[in-house]
């Protein structure tokens, strides 16, 4: 029988669908696991949107949580607590330089949101149970450098935020897009702060080969995690790069693709 694995599984679109609706075959089969194996949660999301899959999982092991901005264990005290952070400054300058495409932006340390307006069609993305909202002009209510950004501003602003990312802060930020058909959603992050980066802590911590990591993803934000597993594993569904990344495809999610993978991996 295989033991001994360090498994990192994503949460949205590799075994959540939409913001709630969960995979429940997948959970059951990497609950099992758990008692062998070594399951981490790796995602975009904060601890507090997350806990909830973790204390399903019945997990004790660390989280990534904001794409590796902050690594910990809440069980383990032993574990050091890992945050990256961005400038606030940087935030301050970035609505004051693009306030003509920019429609809102939060950003968070651990559970405090710092929200500059609040709109119902934000609220969606705050994940707001167990956070503390702060509502305002960013530079008024945010006074130290947070885990990253989100961004959200009008169609088409993508080439004009990317330009000024890299014009005026090339060497300590970063930005990504998603699509979204009301408007562009973006991430600024730093840059040392990946899933492949909370993936690494966490293996040493637990002395466990890269050859006995498995990593499975679906997103752009998952290359770095699986490029750090000897087992690369993407969803039917992923983005393409990660697809490129990948030792091997799955199915996607609204078919069980983590399921299937740990099944045949694990159990024939």
């Amino acid at each position: 029988m295989k033991k001994g694995y360090l498994i990192a599984v994503d949460l949205d679109g590799t075994v959540i669908t939409g913001f709630d609706n969960y995979d429940k075959k997948s959970f059951a089969l990497l609950k099992e696991l758990a008692n062998e194996h070594k399951v981490v949660i790796a995602t975009g999301r904060p601890y507090r949107s997350s806990k909830y899959y973790y204390d399903l999982l019945g997990l004790n092991t660390p989280l990534i949580n904001y794409n590796g901005s902050l690594v910990h264990n809440p069980h383990d005290a032993l574990f050091p607590k890992y945050m990256i952070t961005i400038p606030k400054e940087s935030l301050y300058d970035i609505i004051e330089q693009n306030r003509d495409i920019l429609i809102n932006l939060f950003c968070e340390i651990e559970d405090d949101i710092y929200l500059w307006k609040d709109e119902e069609v934000i609220r969606p993305y705050l994940h707001l149970d167990g956070g503390n909202l702060h509502v305002g002009e960013i530079k008024d209510i945010l006074f130290a450098d947070s885990n990253g950004a989100i961004l959200i501003s009008k169609k088409g602003s993508e080439a004009k935020l990317q330009k000024f990312i890299e014009d005026n802060y090339r060497d300590i930020l970063k930005i990504r897009f998603w699509s979204n058909e009301q408007f562009v959603i973006s991430e600024i992050y730093n840059p040392q702060a990946t899933k492949g980066f909370g993936l690494e802590l966490i293996a040493k911590y637990y002395d466990i080969p890269q050859h006995k990591i498995i990593a499975i993803g679906d997103g752009h934000n998952d290359i770095e995690l699986l490029q750090t597993a000897g087992i690369a594993v993407a969803m039917g569904n992923s983005h393409p790069d990660l697809k490129e990344t990948a030792t091997i495809i799955t199915e996607d999610v609204m078919n069980n693709g983590v399921y299937h993978f740990l099944y045949h991996f694990f159990k024939k």
